[in-house]
Formats: C-alpha cells, structure tokens, sequence
C-alpha cells in the first residue's frame, strides 16, 4: 500500500479508477426527480423563469447549466447523469488538494481514494440533479479559502448560492474562520448581489414551499422534518452509502461494528484541522435548527459534508503504525467497495424502473392521482396517455392506475375508489422498483 500512495502519478490512478466506478450502471431508468430535471431543462428560458422555477424549490444554476448541456449532448439517461458524474470526479480531486495542503500527499491520495469508493458519492455522481454540482463547489470554497484566492472564491460562492439552498449553510463556517479578513467580507458582496436580484422568484418559492405544510402535511413529514431516523440516517448513508438489507439486525449490526470502527479514526484526529471539523458538523447542526421551521434534514442535501468526513478518516489512519494502517485503511475500503458494489451490481438499491413501467404500459391510458407523478411518464413518451383521476370518466376497455406514494398524494384513495365506481376491475399489479402500477379491465 506504501508503494502505491507514493507513486507519482496516484491520483490520476484514483481520478481513472472514480470515472469507471461511476459509468458502471450509469444507464438506470430516471426516477422521478431527475425527469423533472430533463423536462425543465428542456423548456425555452423564458418557460424556466415563468412558469418552471417559481414552483420548484432549487435556484436556476443547475438547470441552466442542462438546458444548454443537453443542446449540445443529448437529452438520454446517459448524457443527463454526465455533468455529475464530472463533478463527483472533480470534487475528488479536490479533496485530494485539500488534505495535501492541510496535512500531506499521502493523505491527500488516502481521502482521495476513499471518497472514490464511496457508495454516497457514487451514487449522487450519477444522479442528475444539483447535489454533486454542489459538493464540488463547496470543496472548491474550502479550498479556494485556505489558499486565499478570494476573486475566485466570491465568484464560485456566487455560483453555489444560485445552485442549491441547503448548501449555503456552510457560510457560517467561513465566517468563524474569516471575519476578521477584509477580502473575505468583500468576496461575499457578489454573493448578496446574485440573491437580491433572484429575491422576487425565491420569495414565491419560499411560499409555495412553506404551503406545503398545510396542503400536504404528510409530503411535508417526507421533505425532512426533524426526527430520530432523519438524524439517524446520515451517519449511515455516509458509512454505507444507499443500501440496506432485508434483515434489519444484520444492517443494524453491520453499520455498528462500521460505524466504531470510522469513530475510532475520526476520533483520534479531534483537535486536528479545526476547519474540517466545522465542515463536517455546523451545516449539519445549522440544518436541524432551520429543519424545525422548513424542512430540510435529508441525508443526501448534506453530501457536500462527506468531504471533511473522509478527510478526518484518512488523517486518522496517517497516524497509526504502518501494520495497523493497512488493516484498517483495507477495511474501510472493503466497506466501501461491497456498499458500492451492491448499489452497482444491484437493480433493488438502483433507481425507480420509470422506463420499465412505459415500456410495459404500452399505449393504454394512465391515470394519475396527482401532477407530481407525470415527469417521468413524459420523459418516457407517455405524455399523451395521461389522465388525471379527477378527470377521468371511464372509456377505455384497459388503464392503468399509478401507485405511486398514493399514501401521500391521494391520502384518501379517491383515485381508486372512482375508478373501481366505473366499473373497472383490478387485473394485475406491478411493481418496477417502487413505481407500482395497477392493471385494470372495464367489467
């Protein structure tokens, strides 16, 4: 292992090995946020401002970044899942800077391999949506402030505020570290400059957003409340990336003995590297606080935190002998690689089988519950098959009814209960990795 971290070209060895890791099984069906994704990304401009984003809850960096991505490279699976699997990439590297600078070139490659491996990053890497964009921005802040290259850092802040909201609770960690600097508190004007001007679409969003709370109090529950498992879960995610077992013991037993064994690193490395620390921590604690008031406390709005986890992990290992080193730095890289590798090899821990569903549907007419479920039926041409539940009066010989987390979007079951009124039966049930469809034949 020795022999490997002082090779002269290790880390483009890393940057290959992370590129590969992230292609394997990259042509998965889009679930459901990433069509809104493509859809969005295809509107024409003046669609996305207008009618598009006042209604989301994302600023405009991303999609803009797609729309004119997908002009030049495609509009498949594939080439939608590239931008972030290059960010992912680039974030590796970055954390690769980081250590170095913070420490040294052999821990620097130690982070940067396991973040490589990690089943959380690979799996946001090939997801298309604005998380891992975000995480590379915010290594790119870290890394851009240490150096105090602060043209660079205000605009790459400026970029990250228009990129995500959750991620800009990493401002308070900077600011513990840098409001003495002049040139830091200069470099945050562009940053207040791009929000004042977005203010008027944000505050619609903001209270699109918050009347979620009373429209739909379980969907509310889903986006990130405070709770036990919320809190829980990011820890585990971190550790074991996406995956979970169907014996609730074996995982819970498996992410303990993990889970000691990540502490114990971490732990040894406490006093070390201040920034890190805050990095990893204060998003996450200031996460909870504003969870409190609008929801936020999902696992994956904080992967811009593995960074400093992996980093704090690879600075713990660096201290120990070199015996000791290789058996630990082999195990976390075998709770990496079997985390990743079930994710990869997997089709159960993969991603809503939408494509699945279209291509079993066929022509036959859909019926929908609510909005929220048609973005990856049009993606996948079903578009002109679709029929609200409120508007469907019967017709056809054959349907099919959408399932999907009807709990939440038709609490009442309004959407079976009419058709079955209609006098359609039940046929068959389907079920294409959590989008589950309902086949029903006019009685």
């Amino acid at each position: 292992m020795n022999r490997f971290i002082s090779s002269k070209f290790s880390i483009w060895i890393v940057i290959f090995m992370a590129v590969a890791l992230r292609l394997i099984s990259i042509n998965q069906s889009l679930w459901l946020d990433e069509a809104t994704t493509a859809l969005a990304a295809k509107m024409p401009l003046t669609d996305l401002f207008i009618k598009f984003l006042p209604g989301d809850f994302h600023p405009p960096f991303y999609y803009l970044l797609m729309h004119f991505w997908i002009k030049i490279f495609g509009y498949s699976e594939i080439s939608l899942r590239i931008p972030s699997v290059i960010f992912g990439v680039a974030t590796i590297y970055v954390v690769y800077l980081i250590s170095k600078k913070l420490f040294d070139k052999k821990t620097g490659l130690i982070s940067a391999i396991l973040l490589a491996t990690s089943g959380l990053s690979i799996y946001y890497s090939q997801e298309a949506r604005m998380y891992s964009l975000a995480a590379f921005l915010v290594g790119l802040l870290v890394f851009l402030f240490l150096e105090n290259k602060w043209v660079w850092f205000s605009i790459t802040l400026a970029l990250l505020g228009i990129t995500d909201y959750a991620s800009l609770l990493i401002l308070p960690v900077f600011w513990f570290f840098g409001f003495r600097k002049k040139k830091f508190i200069l470099a945050n004007l562009p940053l207040v400059g791009v929000f004042l001007a977005w203010l008027p679409i944000f505050s619609r969003q903001l209270l699109t957003g918050l009347s979620v709370k009373s429209v739909s109090p379980l969907w509310w529950k889903v986006l990130g409340t405070v709770s036990i498992k919320n809190m829980a879960l990011i820890p585990v995610k971190f550790i074991l990336g996406r995956i979970s077992f169907d014996n609730k013991d074996v995982y819970a037993i498996v992410f303990g003995l993990s889970f000691l064994l990540f502490a114990y690193l971490v732990l040894k490395v406490v006093r070390s590297a201040k920034i890190l620390w805050f990095w990893l921590l204060l998003p996450i604690f200031f996460g909870v606080l504003l969870s409190f008031e609008i929801p936020t406390l999902t696992y994956f709005r904080f992967l811009f935190c593995l960074p400093p986890f992996y980093i704090l992990v690879s600075n713990g290992l660096r201290r120990l002998g070199t015996n000791q080193l290789r058996t630990l730095f082999t195990l976390i890289l075998l709770i990496n690689i079997g985390s990743s590798g079930y994710y990869l090899f997997n089709p159960k821990f993969q991603r809503e089988n939408w494509r699945g569903a279209a291509k079993m549907i066929g022509g036959d007419e859909i019926v929908v519950p609510a909005d929220s479920q048609k973005e990856a039926l049009i993606y996948y041409g079903k578009g002109n098959q679709i029929v609200d539940a409120v508007n469907f009066s019967g017709g056809p010989k054959e349907i099919w009814l959408s399932r999907y987390v009807w709990e939440i979007a038709d609490p009442t079951d309004s959407a079976r209960n009419k058709i079955e009124i209609l006098g359609y039966n039940k046929v068959a049930e389907y079920n294409f990795n959590g989008v589950i469809f309902w086949k029903y034949k006019k009685i």
